[in-house]
C-alpha cells in the first residue's frame, strides 16, 4: 500500500546534482556550550547559507543538525544545474567565512565546512507519512561519501560533475578516493575557484550515456610527449590530430585537455571551433576565440564590443612595459577580429595598406600570447580545421613558423579531417601529425568504454564491434539506439539476440542517424530538421522564425494547443536529453539560446530529411532572422541562405558586402571565391 502523501510533482527518474555539506567543529562545540547557545548559532549559520543556496536556485532537501543536503535538477531542471551547484559550494564556503568575520561569537571561529557534490540519475518522489519530496539512489550516497572524504574548508566533486562544469572552474585532480560501499576507487576533483574568464568554448551535456575513452592510449601518450617537448623548448608547437569523421578526434583532444586542466595549475587553455557555416567569415577562428574569452556577442553595439575587447586585452597584456602599448595591440588585434576603431591613431593611414595591418596584428598576437604564457604554459585548442577560413590558418602558420626572441610555451592543438592537407599544405607540413585509424575493440574494451551498460554476451559485443568497423561514433550511436528501443533491457546473453541485432541495426552510420531522428517525437524531429537549415550551430530564435515564416513547415511541427514556441522548447529539451544536440554555456547573440548538433554528420542527415519544398522558405526565414542581428561578417552566411531560398538578386547584394569585407580584411582566398561566385550568379540572372 502506498502511504506517501501525494504531491504536485510526479515520481520519476531524474538527472540531478546533489550537494552535501557538513559543519566541522560543531560537535565539539555542542559538547562544551549550552544547547541554546549552540542552537542560536546553528540557526544563524544556516540562515546565511540557505540564502546562498536559494540564490543559486537549489532545492534544500533537508537539514540534519550540522549538515544539509541540497538538490539541483529536481523537482525542476535547468541546463546549468551542475554549474549552479558547484558555484553554490564555493559561495557557502565564502558565506561561512563572512559570518565568522562579523559574528561576536568567538566559538564560531572553530567552524569549517566540507562539501561533496555528485551528479547522476535518481528516483525523485514523496516519502513518509508527511509526504516529503526527496531523491534516492546511489548518486546521493556518493555525494555524501565525497563530503566525508573532503578536508575541512574544501569542495570535492565527482568525475560525473566534473564533466558538466569543466572549463568554468579551476580544479585539481585528486588521487582516486576509496569510498565506503564502493568496490573500486572513484576519481574526484578539488574545486579551487571560479574562472573569471571561461577557458573553453563550452556546450553542456545532458549526461545520458557514460562513456570512457579506450583504445587511444598511444595517442594520449604522444600528446603528452608533445606537451612536454613544448615545455622543454619554450617554443610554439603545432599538433594536428587527423582522422575521418567519427573516429574520435574531438573526444581525444577533450580527454587530453581535460587531464591538462586539472594536472597543470598554471595552465591557460582557450578553445575554438571552425564551422562550415562560418567558413567565409574572415579570421573567424580568432574572432570566436576572443569573443568567447571576453564575453562579446555578435549583436553587441559597436562601442560595447570595443569596451569589452579593450578591457580583455588590457587584462591579458599585463603591466610589463614594452615597445608597443596595450592600446595599440588592442586596436590591431581587434581590427583582425572585425572590430572598428574610429579615430585610432595607430590604424590611421593604413586603411588601404591591408597587408601592413595584418602583419602588425600577427606580430602583436604573438606578443600577446607570449605575455599570456609568462605566468604558465598556454594551450590553444582549435577543432574541425577543415572548415577554417584562410586568414585564421595563416595566423596559425605564422605562430608556428616565425621565430620568437622571447620564450613562448604555446601548444597549438588542432583537429581536422585528412583532406586538410589539400587546402593548407604549409600548415600540415609544419605540424606534428597524429593520424587516427579505426579503433580495434574487443568485448572487454567495449565494456570498459560503456561502464553503465548491462553485461553483454561476447557474441552480441562482437556483432556491434563488427558493425561499427572501428568507428567509435557509430558504435556509440548504436548503443544509444539499443537503449531507446529497449534492447538493453532484454537478455543480452541470449543466443537469439545476435540474430535479432543483425536485422535490427542499420548497416551504416548514416542510416542509423536517420533512424535515431525518426525515433524522436514529432516535435523534436521537426526542430532537428528546421535547425539543420541554420547549420551545425543554431539558435532557438532562428528555429522559431523558420517554423513561423516558412510556408508549409507546419506539417513538420503540427500546431497544438501548447503553442509553437512551447513545442520548439520541448523539442530542444528532447534533443538535449537524447544527446543529439547540446545547449551552449554562452551564445553568439545576446538573449538567444545557442545549440550545437553533436556531430556534423547528424546535422547533414537531418538536413537531408527536410523535404525540398520546405527548404527555400526555411532558408529565407533564417536569412531574415539574421539580418537585423548579424554584422558585416555574416554577409556571406546571409547571402548563402538567400541563394538557397532562390532570392538571387538579394543574395548578390550580400555577397558583394562579403567581398568588400574580405578585401578590407585581406583574406585573398575568400575574396577570390566570392568574386567568382558573384559573376556566376550574375550570369544566371541574365
Amino acid at each position: 500500500m502506498n502511504t506517501a502523501t501525494p504531491g504536485p510533482h510526479p515520481e520519476e527518474r531524474r538527472l540531478v546534482t546533489v550537494l552535501f555539506a557538513d559543519l566541522q567543529g560543531f560537535t565539539t562545540l555542542a559538547d562544551h556550550l549550552d544547547y541554546e547557545t549552540v542552537g542560536d548559532m546553528i540557526r544563524e549559520v544556516w540562515f546565511e547559507l540557505d540564502q546562498v543556496i536559494e540564490a543559486h536556485r537549489g532545492y534544500i532537501d533537508k537539514h540534519m543538525g550540522d549538515a544539509f543536503m541540497v538538490i539541483w535538477g529536481a523537482p525542476h531542471a535547468r541546463e546549468d544545474d551542475a554549474e549552479r551547484a558547484v558555484s553554490a559550494s564555493l559561495a557557502i564556503q565564502d558565506a561561512l567565512k563572512k559570518y565568522k568575520s562579523k559574528t561576536p561569537r568567538a566559538e564560531a571561529q572553530q567552524l569549517m565546512l566540507r562539501v561533496g557534490v555528485n551528479t547522476g540519475p535518481v528516483l525523485a518522489g514523496y516519502v513518509g507519512l508527511r509526504g516529503e519530496y526527496t531523491v534516492m539512489g546511489d548518486t546521493v550516497n556518493v555525494a555524501k561519501r565525497l563530503e566525508e572524504s573532503a578536508e575541512a574548508g574544501t569542495v570535492v566533486i565527482s568525475e560525473s560533475t566534473y564533466r558538466f562544469v569543466r572549463g568554468a572552474f579551476r580544479m585539481r585532480r585528486l588521487n582516486p578516493i576509496e569510498l565506503r560501499g564502493k568496490t573500486e576507487p572513484i576519481q574526484a576533483y578539488l574545486v579551487e575557484d571560479i574562472l573569471s574568464q571561461p577557458s573553453m568554448l563550452r556546450y553542456r551535456s545532458s549526461g545520458g550515456l557514460v562513456t570512457r575513452l579506450v583504445g587511444r592510449e598511444t595517442e594520449l601518450l604522444e600528446l603528452k610527449k608533445h606537451y612536454k617537448q613544448m615545455l622543454d623548448t619554450t617554443q610554439p608547437r603545432l599538433v594536428l590530430v587527423s582522422g575521418e569523421a567519427g573516429l574520435g578526434k574531438s573526444r581525444l583532444l577533450m580527454e587530453f585537455t581535460s587531464q591538462l586542466e586539472v594536472d597543470e595549475p598554471h595552465l591557460t587553455l582557450i578553445s575554438g571551433r571552425a564551422l562550415e557555416q562560418m567558413s567565409k567569415v574572415p579570421f573567424y577562428l580568432w574572432k570566436s576565440l576572443w569573443h568567447s574569452r571576453f564575453g562579446i556577442s555578435d549583436d553587441d553595439q559597436a562601442d560595447v564590443a570595443r569596451k569589452k575587447f579593450l578591457r580583455g586585452i588590457l587584462d591579458l597584456w599585463g603591466k610589463k612595459l614594452g615597445p608597443t602599448p596595450a592600446l595599440e595591440a588592442a586596436h590591431f588585434i581587434g581590427d583582425l577580429a572585425g572590430l572598428t576603431w574610429p579615430d585610432s591613431p595607430y590604424l590611421a593611414g593604413l586603411t588601404e595598406k591591408t597587408q601592413t595591418r595584418i602583419n602588425k596584428a600577427f606580430s602583436l598576437t604573438s606578443e600577446l600570447l607570449q605575455r599570456m604564457s609568462s605566468s604558465g604554459p598556454l594551450v590553444l585548442l582549435f577543432d574541425d580545421l577543415q572548415w577554417a577560413d584562410e586568414g585564421s590558418m595563416k595566423l596559425l602558420t605564422y605562430l608556428t613558423t616565425t621565430p620568437t626572441t622571447e620564450p613562448l610555451p604555446l601548444l597549438l592543438l588542432t583537429g581536422a579531417r585528412p583532406d586538410i592537407h589539400r587546402y593548407y599544405p604549409n600548415l600540415v607540413n609544419n605540424a606534428h601529425v597524429i593520424q587516427l585509424i579505426p579503433l580495434t575493440l574487443s568485448p572487454k574494451t567495449m565494456s570498459e568504454a560503456y561502464p553503465g551498460l548491462p553485461t553483454m554476451s561476447q557474441s552480441v559485443s562482437l556483432e556491434l564491434i563488427q558493425r561499427a568497423e572501428g568507428n567509435p561514433y557509430f558504435l556509440e550511436e548504436m548503443v544509444k539506439s539499443m537503449m531507446l528501443s529497449g534492447l538493453l533491457d532484454a537478455d543480452l546473453s541470449s543466443l537469439d539476440m545476435v540474430e535479432h541485432l543483425r536485422y535490427q541495426l542499420p548497416q551504416s552510420l548514416t542510416s542509423l542517424l536517420q533512424a535515431r531522428l525518426d525515433a524522436l517525437s514529432s516535435d523534436a524531429r521537426g526542430v532537428a530538421l528546421l535547425a539543420s537549415v541554420v547549420g551545425r550551430v543554431f539558435w532557438q530564435g532562428a528555429v522559431i522564425a523558420a517554423a513561423k515564416q516558412a510556408v508549409g513547415t507546419t506539417s513538420i511541427l503540427k500546431p497544438t494547443k501548447q503553442g509553437l514556441v512551447s513545442q520548439i522548447e520541448k523539442g530542444l529539451v528532447e534533443l538535449t536529453v537524447s544527446e543529439m544536440a547540446f545547449p551552449g554555456a554562452a551564445s553568439t547573440f545576446s538573449g538567444e539560446k545557442q545549440f550545437i548538433f553533436k556531430h556534423t554528420l547528424l546535422r547533414d542527415v537531418a538536413y537531408s530529411l527536410l523535404p525540398h519544398k520546405y527548404r527555400r522558405q526555411s532558408h529565407l526565414a533564417i536569412a531574415k532572422w539574421l539580418m537585423p542581428r548579424a554584422g558585416i561578417d555574416y554577409s556571406a552566411i546571409i547571402a548563402d541562405h538567400l541563394e538557397r531560398a532562390g532570392e538571387i538578386e538579394n543574395a548578390i547584394t550580400y555577397y558583394q558586402k562579403a567581398l568588400a569585407n574580405a578585401m578590407v580584411r585581406g583574406t585573398v582566398k575568400e575574396a577570390a571565391w566570392l568574386r567568382s561566385h558573384i559573376q556566376e550568379l550574375h550570369r544566371l540572372t541574365q
